[in-house]
């Protein structure tokens, strides 16, 4: 599942060209490119807020220079974005103490590197951030479906989850050691979180307002390759985020809605072009499974596998049929699904 939300929330920013190597995993050095690219875009952004509203956010020259510097600087956690857009939405809103305080956040976030984590969706954990993560994540939602990590699953799930993504992770890195390095250059902070409620559901979320997260429900996820499976997901979602922050990859309204590889419910055409790119992603990753076999000679159910790859052929099938059919793509969307399309095509004739 991913929320999608418009991306020209983020205001005034100047343009910062790049060249796109697409589909396959290159490793960290381009993540890390995208994402210097994108904290750009972020400082840039900031001082235009500043520039427009200093007096209301209330802090002083030195400390907002600070700001832009550290935002310019380094790795920043994913929340100094989801403050950003609630910063912008408490603006637009003209809720000027909500901006204010937001403002401080981001300064207080933005002073600290990002670095690799893994935590529960809770208060204890992510103070005043959890309730952040959850209305963010299930802002394009009818409601709410992803909620917190309370204590009784904590108690009785986190360690088993903590072990199996590190499983996850060591299987991704040997199933392809680029894919892994990109994934965790991609994913900063996995969040284990849970249903907001008994009826709602989901696997697994990402988002441009969450930049370099990657929450999984916790309550599904019981085994390394589905948590691995997840990842490569999440990871793949996360990286159009980062190649489509500045150019979208359609053109089409948010308000058309068309059929989407893995979405029950119609989807708009943006949804649907991520849906087609992560099946040909995770139909990377369960190839290259299937080419090096399990670490440490453990067993394979190749037979399963083998079905896996198939179902994902025929949902990019589907998926690459509406993208082409019914899609406005710009150069960029263009040239992302004509490189998964001709990775698909060169595995179907493998």
């Amino acid at each position: 599942m991913l929320s999608f939300v418009t991306t020209s929330v983020l205001l005034s920013l100047k343009r910062v060209s790049f060249s796109v190597s697409v589909f396959f995993p290159k490793g960290q050095s381009r993540i890390e490119e995208l994402d210097r690219k994108t904290r750009l875009r972020l400082a840039s952004s900031l001082e235009h807020i500043f520039a427009q509203t200093g007096q209301m956010l209330g802090s002083g020259p030195d400390e907002t220079a600070r700001l832009f510097a550290d935002v310019r600087d380094h790795r920043v956690q994913p929340c100094v974005f989801g403050c950003y857009f609630e910063l912008v939405f408490a603006l637009k809103a003209g809720r000027p103490e909500e901006a204010a305080r937001l403002w401080r956040r981001i300064i207080t976030l933005a002073a600290q590197d990002a670095r690799h984590e893994l935590v529960p969706l809770n208060e204890e954990k992510l103070g005043e951030d959890a309730a952040r993560i959850c209305r963010l994540l299930n802002a394009g939602e009818a409601r709410p479906v992803i909620g917190p990590l309370d204590a009784g699953r904590l108690a009785a799930q986190w360690q088993t989850f903590v072990s199996d993504v590190e499983e996850a992770l060591a299987l991704i890195d040997h199933v392809d050691s680029d894919l892994g390095r990109e994934v965790r250059a991609l994913v900063v902070q996995i969040i284990g979180a849970a249903p907001f409620s008994p009826d709602a559901t989901f696997g697994s979320d990402s988002s441009l307002m969450l930049w370099g997260a990657a929450t999984l429900n916790v309550d599904i996820h019981r085994s390394s390759l589905q948590i691995a499976e997840s990842l490569v997901h999440e990871a793949a979602h996360l990286l159009l985020f980062g190649l489509s922050n500045e150019e979208p990859l359609v053109r089409n309204p948010d308000s058309q809605r068309f059929s989407s590889p893995l979405r029950s419910d119609p989807r708009p055409m943006d949804g649907v072009f991520h849906a087609t790119f992560v099946c040909s992603r995770l139909h990377l990753f369960y190839g290259r499974l299937l080419a090096r076999g399990a670490p440490g000679g453990s067993a394979l159910d190749r037979r399963q596998i083998e079905q896996t790859l198939a179902h994902l052929a025929s949902r990019f099938d589907d998926g690459a049929g509406v993208v082409f059919g019914a899609a406005d793509l710009t150069p960029l969307g263009d040239e992302v699904m004509r490189a998964a399309a001709d990775y698909m095509s060169h595995a179907a004739a493998a």
